[in-house]
């Protein structure tokens, strides 16, 4: 059991103080002669059991025997579950306390190697092993929760660190993976619970009042690549300064005609930010005179205002609108172009 993993005891504290809008996943270990206890907890707080463990052990046999018998592979599953003492103690349970429920899984390398499986050999297990090494930061997360998401589900690193100061708007629901119960939400905490849910075991880390100049440095801190997302322009460019200066690979996907920029930095130090289209800090966004005025010098290096003005969708929001339009398509197609720019950093 890690130092953070829970006992009974340990989830019995828990739950009387959990409180709905935590994010964070706990890890349960139960022992075989805990179960009476576990269950009866579960249910005095109305914490729903979800059990498959059986099933799970079916699907790590499938790995591990992939040449075995069906017998072999039943074999496999019955002697873990007596290896364990009781099914209730194989592998561990991961509590969610935003929507109560405990899930039985396997354990953290068993899970690995199954939930992994099928990205082979898309990805070698070598390189699967390298990747689960790697700490990845998402600055932004309309794009960016979509791409911290998709580098999740494709274990595309070990640690994923999240940062946004926004909550949830109504607004933000024609492009993003979420519900109007979650409304009013900080949007860290509802990209945090979707990776959670994913994988548990993964290592998450939030800034949830986004990232600013006294933070950047903590931000970038161990970090080996950053998919940056956000619409702030200095931030934007201290982000590559200071990636730059630490050999720190950027990533940027823009959520309109697949537009992906790469700078890696570690491999060309030389490089300079925004591969040098831009070479003046931008103003901060209430620096500028007009909505027209700050999507031309946003848009400047992603080939220029007059690539950009081709599109009428853009010229009517720079006349009019609060906001730049989105949509879920355009915002997936940018998370699958910086998740896949991920791995190629």
């Amino acid at each position: 059991m890690s130092g953070a993993d829970l006992d009974v005891d340990g989830f019995a504290r828990l739950v009387v103080g959990a409180h709905q809008s935590s994010w964070q996943a706990r890890i349960v270990r139960v022992s075989p002669g805990d179960y009476n206890r576990f269950t009866a907890c579960c249910r005095e707080h109305r914490i729903v059991q979800s059990d498959t463990i059986e099933g799970q052990l079916a699907d790590l046999a499938r790995v591990r025997l992939p040449a075995g018998s069906g017998v072999e592979r039943d074999h496999f599953v019955s002697d873990a579950v007596a290896a364990a003492g009781h099914r209730v103690a194989v592998g561990a349970w991961a509590y969610f306390p935003w929507q109560a429920s405990v899930v039985h899984l396997l354990d953290r390398d068993g899970f690995f190697e199954v939930i992994t499986n099928r990205n082979r050999e898309k990805i070698t297990r070598a390189e699967q092993e390298f990747l689960r090494t790697k700490r990845v930061g998402v600055l932004g997360l309309s794009v960016g929760g979509e791409s911290a998401v998709t580098v999740a589900q494709e274990h595309l690193c070990g640690e994923i660190v999240l940062a946004d100061f926004d909550r949830l708007d109504l607004s933000n629901l024609n492009r993003l993976q979420a519900g109007v119960d979650e409304l009013g939400l900080r949007k860290t905490a509802i990209v945090a619970r979707r990776i959670a849910r994913i994988d548990p075991y993964l290592k998450v880390t939030v800034f949830e009042d986004g990232v600013t100049p006294a933070n950047l440095a903590a931000f970038l801190d161990g970090l080996d690549l950053v998919v940056e997302e956000c619409d702030t322009p200095p931030i934007k460019h201290e982000v590559r300064v200071q990636a730059k200066a630490r050999g720190v690979d950027v990533v940027y996907a823009g959520d309109e005609r697949g537009f992906l920029s790469v700078e890696p930095y570690a491999q060309w130090p030389t490089l300079r930010p925004f591969h040098g289209v831009v070479e003046t800090p931008p103003l901060p966004r209430d620096g500028y005179p007009t909505q027209r005025a700050f999507l031309k010098a946003l848009t400047a290096w992603l080939g220029g205002w007059s690539n950009r003005a081709k599109r009428c969708v853009v010229i009517r929001s720079s006349r009019a609108k609060p906001a730049t339009p989105r949509g879920r398509s355009a915002t997936s197609l940018g998370a699958c172009y910086s998740a896949s720019g991920s791995i190629r950093s």
